[in-house]
């Protein structure tokens, strides 16, 4: 099994839904990244975003990426926009990616029962469109990730179980037995 798993995908995708559950299968800790950037800052993000402006998030996200990047047995959850973001993703070599894709109308329907105006890049009369353009901007390098896996219809246990199984896989490589996915193949 790999020892360094990053959770990624749009927000509402389930990465802090998933990944707990994930460390605790696993025996590893879970890391949202996001919540080590507030404990960093002493402050939400939403209010980082308007005090201090998205460059300073952007700059303890990748403080934050770097420091993640040296543990082993973890799962982490990382940002909406870590992906995009090729100076962090690039430094935090040697771990899986999964990226839990998600459509911008189930993201939104997740993201409604915390309220989405407190994620910044979707405070604004149309998150759902928000959605869809960070979706566009940020999908190819989505799918740069090893697994990709689909959470639209699927409880987080199932997520979790298919999850599993594809890290499986992967860490076993394409030829142990001919299943499941390869480097950047969907699990369904």
């Amino acid at each position: 099994m790999p020892r360094k798993i990053w959770l990624v995908g749009l927000s509402g995708s389930g990465k802090s839904t998933i990944g707990p559950i994930l460390a605790r299968r696993l025996g590893y800790r879970f890391v949202d990244l996001d919540r080590e950037i507030e404990a960093r800052a002493g402050e939400s993000i939403s209010r980082m975003f308007r005090r201090r402006g998205e460059g300073e998030f952007r700059r303890l996200e990748a403080d934050e990426s770097a420091r993640m990047a040296r543990k082993k047995n973890v799962v982490v959850a990382t940002g909406g926009g870590w992906m995009a973001r090729r100076d962090i993703d690039r430094a935090s070599g040697g771990r899986v990616r999964v990226w839990l894709r998600v459509r911008p109308e189930t993201a939104i329907h997740r993201l409604s029962r915390e309220g989405a105006e407190a994620r910044p890049l979707l405070a604004g009369s149309d998150p759902e469109a928000a959605l869809a353009t960070l979706l566009a901007a940020r999908e190819a390098a989505y799918a740069e990730a090893e697994v990709v896996l689909e959470t639209d219809g699927r409880e987080p246990e199932a997520v979790v179980e298919v999850a599993l199984r594809s890290l499986r896989h992967f860490a076993a490589g394409p030829q142990a037995d001919g299943e499941g996915p390869t480097a950047g193949q969907q699990e369904s």
